[in-house]
C-alpha cells in the first residue's frame, strides 16, 4: 500500500480531507498530517512517503521550498499541490522539480481522488518499468533482491534497520503490514519445500518472501488473512513431515529480527525460488584485513573517489574464492553506496566469476553494462517521462547514449512493442502534458506552454497540438476556461 502525507496550515482543510477522502478504497495510507512546511519536512524524512499533498503558502517553510528540499533527498516522492494561487510562476517553479499535479482551492473531492489515482498509477508504472515488467523477470529480480539482503543482514546484524530502510521501496511487502512467520523443523528440506509450495500456490496465499532454510529449520513468511488458513497450512506441514517449531506474527522488520536471532551465527543458508529450486547463500561472518580494505576502497570509489589499482586488487581477492563467496563479498562492497535495484538486477545475471568481475568493473566506472538491457523500450518510455521537456530528445540520441543499440533496429522494436512510432509516442506525451497545464493555468501563453513541454518553436507546437487533438492550443485553452476542455477531448 502506498503512503501519503498531507500538509496544510488550515485546520479545516486538514480535517476535511482526512475524513472525506476514501484513503483505504484508493489503496493509499494517510501516514501523517502537518500544519506547516517544517513539520511536513520532518514527517517526510521519517516516514519517506510515496505521495505528499501540500499547500503552497504555509508558515516556517512554504510548499515550494518543501518540494525543493524533498526533491533533493527523495526523488521518488510525488507531489500534489493545493493552492489558492493560480499564477503560472508557481507551476514553473514546481515543474522544475518534476511536479505534474496541481489543484486550486477549494478542491473538489472527486478532483482530488482523480489526481491521487493518477499519481498512484504513475508510481506503479515507474516501479514496474524500472525493475522489469514481465512476471518472470519480476520474480527473478525479487529472488535475487532477497538473496542479497540476506547476505548482508546475516553478515552484519547490527545494520538490520538500515538494510530494511534501503530496501523498503523495492521489497514486495508493505513495511507496516502484519505477516506470519512459520518456523518448521524438517529432515529432508528440499523434498519438503517442493511438496509444500504447490499447496501454498493452490491456496492462493501470498508469500511475499521466499522460503529460507538454515540448518534443519525452514522459515516461511506468509500473508494469512484468517486463522482458518493458518490451521490449514499447519495441517499441510504436518502431512509433509514437518514439525512446527514456532509461529509468529509481526511486521517484516520484526520478523527479520527474529529470523536473525533464530539463525544465529551461520556460515551459509539456502533460499528457495518459486519452483522450489535452491540457491546456497554463503555468509561472511568475519572479513580478513585485506577484504575489509577492499570494501572500504570500493565504497569510496562508488561515492566518486579515484583508485586506479582497485580492480586489480578486487580481481586478485575474488579469484581466491569460489563464486558464492566472491558474490557475498561483493554485496558488502556495493550494497550501501549504489542503487539497490540495479545491483540485484545485475547480480541476477551472474553465472561465473568473470560475470561478477564485469559487474564490479561496471559499477566503479559508474555505469551499467548497457548492452545487457533486456527492456530497451521500457528504458525509452522512462526516459521520455522524465525528460519530455528537453527539445533535443531524439531516438538517435537515445540509441547512442542511453540504450546503446542500433537506431534502425530500435525504431522497429519500439513500433512493434508500442504499436506506434517513437515520434508519435514523444509528441503524444508532450501534448498530454501540455493539456494538463492548460487545464489549470489559464493565464499562461501558448509559447510558455510549448517551451515547458519541449517545443522551442511555438509554430511547430501549434501544428502538432492541432494534429493530435483536433483543436488549436488557443481553442483548447478557451474550452478549458469554460470547463469543457477535458470533456471534449477525453
Amino acid at each position: 500500500m502506498l503512503t501519503a502525507i498531507l500538509a496544510d496550515d488550515e485546520e479545516i482543510v486538514r480535517s476535511s480531507m482526512e475524513k472525506w477522502i476514501p484513503w483505504k478504497e484508493l489503496g493509499i495510507k494517510l501516514a501523517g498530517i502537518a500544519s506547516d512546511g517544517a513539520e511536513a519536512l520532518d514527517l517526510i524524512k521519517r516516514l519517506r512517503p510515496d505521495i505528499v499533498i501540500t499547500d503552497i503558502r504555509m508558515p516556517r517553510l512554504d510548499g515550494l521550498e518543501l518540494i525543493k528540499q524533498v526533491h533533493d533527498r527523495l526523488k521518488d516522492t510525488e507531489f500534489i499541490i493545493l493552492s489558492g494561487f493560480s499564477e503560472f510562476e508557481y507551476a514553473q517553479k514546481a515543474m522544475g522539480y518534476g511536479v505534474k499535479h496541481y489543484l486550486l482551492k477549494p478542491a473538489r473531492k472527486e478532483d482530488l481522488k482523480e489526481h491521487l489515482l493518477s499519481v498512484k498509477a504513475e508510481i506503479t508504472a515507474k516501479y514496474q518499468s524500472k525493475y522489469s515488467i514481465s512476471t518472470e523477470a519480476r520474480e527473478k529480480y525479487d529472488f535475487y533482491l532477497q538473496r542479497g539482503m540476506m547476505m548482508e543482514v546475516l553478515s552484519d546484524t547490527s545494520s538490520t534497520e538500515a538494510i530494511i530502510d534501503r530496501s523498503r521501496r523495492l521489497s514486495p511487502f508493505d513495511p507496516d503490514e502484519m505477516l506470519t512467520m512459520v518456523i518448521v523443523r524438517v529432515v529432508d528440506i528440499d523434498r519438503f519445500i517442493s511438496l509444500l509450495l504447490p499447496v501454498i500456490r493452490t491456496s492462493r496465499i501470498r508469500m511475499p518472501i521466499h522460503p529460507v532454510a538454515v540448518g534443519s529449520k525452514v522459515f516461511i513468511i506468509l500473508d494469512l488473512p484468517s486463522i482458518s488458513l493458518l490451521d490449514s497450512i499447519k495441517s499441510e506441514i504436518s502431512l509433509r513431515r514437518g514439525v512446527i517449531h514456532d509461529v509468529l506474527s509481526g511486521t517484516p522488520a520484526e520478523l527479520i529480527r527474529h529470523f536473525i536471532r533464530e539463525a544465529g551465527s551461520v556460515k551459509e543458508a539456502a533460499i528457495y525460488d518459486d519452483e522450489g529450486h535452491r540457491e546456497i547463500v554463503k555468509i561472511l561472518p568475519r572479513i580478513h584485513n585485506d577484504e575489509g580494505d577492499i570494501v572500504t576502497r570500493y565504497r569510496k570509489v562508488l561515492s566518486g573517489g579515484s583508485d586506479p589499482s582497485l580492480m586489480d586488487d578486487v580481481e586478485r581477492i575474488f579469484r581466491g574464492k569460489d563464486l558464492d563467496e566472491a558474490e557475498a563479498l561483493f554485496v558488502l562492497m556495493a550494497m550501501r553506496s549504489t542503487d539497490y535495484g540495479l545491483l540485484f538486477k545485475e547480480l541476477g545475471k551472474v553465472g561465473s566469476l568473470e560475470d561478477l568481475l564485469s559487474v564490479a568493473r561496471s559499477f566503479i566506472d559508474h555505469r551499467v553494462p548497457r548492452d545487457r538491457d533486456p527492456f530497451p523500450v521500457d528504458t525509452i518510455r522512462r526516459y521520455i517521462a522524465e525528460n519530455f521537456s528537453n527539445p533535443e530528445i531524439s531516438l538517435k540520441w537515445i540509441s547512442e547514449n542511453i540504450v546503446y543499440m542500433n537506431p534502425e533496429y530500435l525504431s522497429r522494436l519500439f513500433q512493434r512493442e508500442m504499436g506506434q512510432r517513437f515520434t508519435d509516442y514523444l509528441n503524444t506525451t508532450r501534448v498530454n502534458e501540455a493539456r494538463k497545464l492548460m487545464s489549470v493555468y489559464h493565464q499562461s501563453t501558448v509559447s510558455e506552454i510549448a517551451e515547458k513541454v519541449g517545443y522551442s518553436n511555438p509554430g511547430y507546437f501549434f501544428h502538432i497540438f492541432r494534429r493530435y487533438t483536433g483543436m488549436t492550443p488557443g481553442e483548447y485553452m478557451e474550452k478549458t476556461r469554460r470547463g469543457e476542455g477535458e470533456k471534449g477531448n477525453g
